[in-house]
């Protein structure tokens, strides 16, 4: 199932925020604080917040529509650049034209539909990893346009500080040698999950023909690489996420002297 946040550029989220009393709030918000990094870049977190104008009362609240996004902003503005082509999706939108197009939907639906509900669009990024020459970012998304439930996913997108470029999977691990990373993490799998080992997935997973597979969304951590199926990837909605972790220990010869660097900085 596809987002509804995705549509206007929206990567991933997590918790949706409680919104009431809404005729006490201004229209928009744009707000910072500042933060700081031990490692090598100080960075301060932006907000930015827009609700609709069309409230919705019921017996208990009087809500409407929003949209808010909080993410990291450095000095370089090549990262902020990378930063926001991450959250919005477009190396040319703006958090501002993001936040309208999605307020403007849904006052189009509130003058159309006869029961409209609140709409609600939250992506936060945060900083994951920040080493001297890398950057992680993870992004929680989280949206509600109707239906039984929202939606929610969380991304990892990463930069190579040093090279100035975005840094994925292949940068990690070669292709050549990621059909051995698919066998070392599907072990781990079906440990985690408590699968025998010739046990067939599908019947219980999503995985294309049966055929167990890695997302390209991971992160970097310390002694492992996280790899992370977002909700309806390979379960139902009601399974959530899974988190699925490889020791860099049984993968060390796989990587990338790049990515052997940046896990030692990680280390340090």
């Amino acid at each position: 199932m596809r987002i509804k946040a995705i549509n206007y550029g929206i990567a991933v989220l997590a918790g949706l925020a409680a919104f009431t009393a809404c005729n006490q709030r201004s229209d928009t918000k744009d707000t910072s604080y500042q933060t700081a990094t031990a490692d090598t870049m100080a960075y301060e977190y932006r907000t930015y917040t827009k609700y609709s104008k069309n409230l919705i009362k019921t017996a208990e609240t009087t809500d409407t529509a929003f949209f808010t996004v909080s993410y990291p902003e450095f000095a370089d503005s090549a990262v902020n650049r990378f930063i926001l082509t991450s959250l919005l999706g477009d190396d040319t939108a703006t958090v501002a034209h993001t936040a309208q197009v999605f307020i403007g939907e849904f006052d189009n639906f509130h003058k159309s539909d006869p029961f409209p509900r609140i709409w609600t669009s939250e992506s936060h990024a945060k900083v994951y990893q920040l080493t001297p020459s890398y950057l992680g970012l993870a992004i929680n998304v989280s949206t509600y346009t109707g239906g039984a439930h929202g939606n929610y996913a969380t991304v990892f997108r990463h930069y190579d500080i040093a090279n100035r470029r975005t840094f994925t999977l292949d940068d990690v691990v070669t292709k050549q040698y990621q059909n051995e990373l698919n066998a070392v993490a599907e072990r781990y799998f079906r440990k985690q999950e408590n699968l025998r080992v010739n046990e067939a997935l599908e019947d219980r997973y999503f995985f294309d023909q049966g055929r167990f597979s890695l997302p390209d969304n991971f992160a970097l951590e310390q002694d492992s690489i996280l790899f992370l199926y977002n909700i309806y990837e390979i379960k139902p909605y009601v399974d959530g996420q899974t988190e699925l972790r490889v020791p860099y220990s049984d993968i060390e010869r796989l990587l990338t002297d790049r990515a052997t660097h940046i896990v030692s900085e990680l280390n340090k």
